[in-house]
Order: C-alpha cells, then sequence, then structure tokens
C-alpha cells in the first residue's frame, strides 16, 4: 500500500501541471551562507563579494563595486546574476514579484545601479526584457527595498534571470559601492 506519493523535483507542488509550484526562486538570495553561491558573477573590472561589513538583517550581503582611478582605467562595470532560475516552473505571460535591498554610495561622475529582468529562451536569448524602476538606481546610506511586479515573456523555457549591476563605465574617479540583501523572485 502508498500512500501521499509523489514524484518530481523537490518543493513539487503536487497539483500537476509539471514542474514545482510557484515559490522563492532565487538561491541564497539573503547571502546568508557567506559566500556568493547561487550568483553568477562577471567581473568587468570590477568586485562582489559576501561580506558583514553591512546587512539588513541576518549576518551577510553582497558587495558590488565598479571603480574607475582617479587618473582613468578600463570601463568598470560588474554584474551579478540569479540566471535561469524557474525552468520548467515559471508560466509564460504571468507575473512575478522581484524585491531586494540596496544599501551603499556613489561617488564621482557617471556611477549608477541597475536592476534587470530577463524572461530566457532554452538555447539562448530572451523574449523579454525589463529594466525595473525603468532606468538607474542610485544606492544610499540608507537601506533602501525595492519592490516590482513584472510580466514574463511570451517563452520562458529557460527560466527567468534577474541581473544587478553597478556601472562607471570609464568616467574617472567614479566609484559604485552597493550592498545587496534579501533578494528574492517568486513567480507564482
Amino acid at each position: 500500500f502508498y500512500d501521499n506519493a509523489s514524484f518530481g523535483p523537490a518543493d513539487c507542488s503536487g497539483t500537476g501541471g509539471g514542474g514545482p509550484g510557484g515559490g522563492e526562486l532565487t538561491i541564497n538570495g539573503d547571502i546568508e551562507t557567506g559566500d556568493t553561491t547561487g550568483w553568477d558573477f562577471f567581473p568587468n573590472d570590477g568586485t562582489f563579494a559576501a561580506t558583514m561589513a553591512q546587512n539588513n538583517g541576518g549576518l551577510w550581503s553582497g558587495n558590488l563595486v565598479a571603480s574607475v582611478p582617479g587618473g582613468g582605467g578600463p570601463p568598470s562595470f560588474p554584474v551579478i546574476k540569479q540566471a535561469n532560475i524557474g525552468v520548467g516552473s515559471v508560466q509564460p505571460n504571468s507575473s512575478c514579484d522581484i524585491s531586494f535591498d540596496l544599501f551603499g554610495s556613489v561617488s564621482g561622475a557617471g556611477g549608477v545601479f541597475f536592476a534587470e529582468f530577463f524572461s530566457e529562451l532554452s538555447g539562448g536569448g530572451t523574449s523579454s526584457s525589463v529594466l525595473l524602476g525603468g532606468g538607474p538606481l542610485f544606492p544610499s546610506g540608507t537601506w533602501t527595498n525595492y519592490a516590482f511586479n513584472t510580466p514574463t515573456g511570451n517563452d520562458v523555457s529557460g527560466g527567468v534571470t534577474l541581473q544587478l549591476k553597478a556601472d562607471c563605465g570609464a568616467n574617472p574617479g567614479c566609484t559604485v559601492d552597493a550592498y545587496i540583501d534579501n533578494v528574492s523572485v517568486i513567480c507564482p
């Protein structure tokens, strides 16, 4: 005799329809593993590390830094991603709740912070990309929560991606020192 048997990935909703039900998609969105597990990092002459220097609850946050020396240097625009999350569970033409906490500073000319959300195609490419907030965000000396409800594209066969970027371009003397915490992507 068998009772309450289920087959499928962990956290499967058991309601049919192929794949787990809605829920948190990020891995280590609060950086509480004390490292950058779950995050893809593209340095582009910047840095990303887990740190205890700042946090918004818990012990850890992620520190994403773009910096160009005062005398000039290569462009600095590091990128971190929760890439291709929710494959098989995120539905096309639905909505996702995305939120994160941001703290830090921008000094010098030209520094900005961007948050972007992509609906990914399997095999590469996107069916939708959204610049969250409609433009650049600016970290400040106060923890600020950013929350967005964003639609997915008509094809999410490659899941969804949340991308965060600190960007100084090639502006001499620019620094974006951003702390990120409590990152969440929920696609019911």
